[in-house]
């Protein structure tokens, strides 16, 4: 298969996924949203939007098995995605100089955000840092909460032990410790009104050095990815 096909054939995965997302699921009219049938490589049948509690899970065949963590996902307006972003930044120290995010305490809140409005595309934003080296202490449970702010493209959010480069295809030639599907666009163009994707997911991780990537085919190849450091 050349290169060209493989992209082409990536690109149609991806496309029917984002149509499951869309269409098979409760994003319309309900408060959460979760993957239809087909929804991106190896997701079962989809878990509905709950009426009431608006959040879902994945199909019961997951993508990659094992220790890898899923998420549930909701939608928040421009006040929820500010009150979470202060969740997070409340308990991080935040070192500019080196591009440095270190969290302290048993129990850690990072707040990944995809592309948000001024920074360039293709990057993570935690902390007000693009693409920042995470440091967390071992035993430390760690809960991620990734929000799309993007307009125009999908996110997602995997924790690897696969260090980069990354090829097209990242999803394929990793290592998964946590894997946030990817989620639908912002709602909008207007940031005051939109609504954003979000999901979250706990892990509790052994000391040493890994990744967080956007599993999106090419994304992570363009530079969507960082270190994460627990020590």
């Amino acid at each position: 298969m050349t290169g060209r096909a493989a992209a082409l054939l990536g690109t149609g995965l991806l496309a029917l996924g984002v149509m499951g997302l869309l269409v098979g699921t409760g994003l319309a009219g309900a408060r959460g949203f979760g993957p239809g049938p087909g929804f991106m490589v190896g997701y079962g049948p989809g878990v509905p939007a709950a009426a009431a509690g608006g959040t879902w899970g994945p199909g019961p065949f997951g993508m990659m098995g094992g220790d890898v963590q899923f998420a549930e996902g909701q939608l928040i307006d421009a006040a929820g995605l500010t009150a979470l972003v202060r969740d997070g930044e409340a308990g991080a120290h935040v070192d500019r100089s080196t591009d440095t995010v270190t969290y302290s305490g048993r129990s850690v809140t990072l707040v990944a955000l995809s592309s948000p409005h001024g920074i360039p595309d293709m990057r993570f934003e935690i902390d007000g840092l693009v693409n920042p080296t995470v440091i967390v202490p071992q035993n430390a449970r760690l809960t991620f909460h990734l929000v799309n702010t993007d307009w125009g493209e999908v996110h997602g959010l995997a924790v690897t032990t696969t260090p980069p480069p990354y090829p097209f295809m990242a999803m394929m030639a990793t290592s998964d410790r946590l894997f946030l599907g990817p989620l639908p666009p912002r709602s909008t163009r207007d940031l005051a009104t939109a609504e954003y994707a979000a999901s979250s997911a706990g892990v509790t991780l052994a000391p040493g050095s890994y990744d967080y990537l956007c599993p999106v085919p090419g994304h992570a190849q363009q530079g969507m990815y960082g270190r994460l450091v627990v020590r």
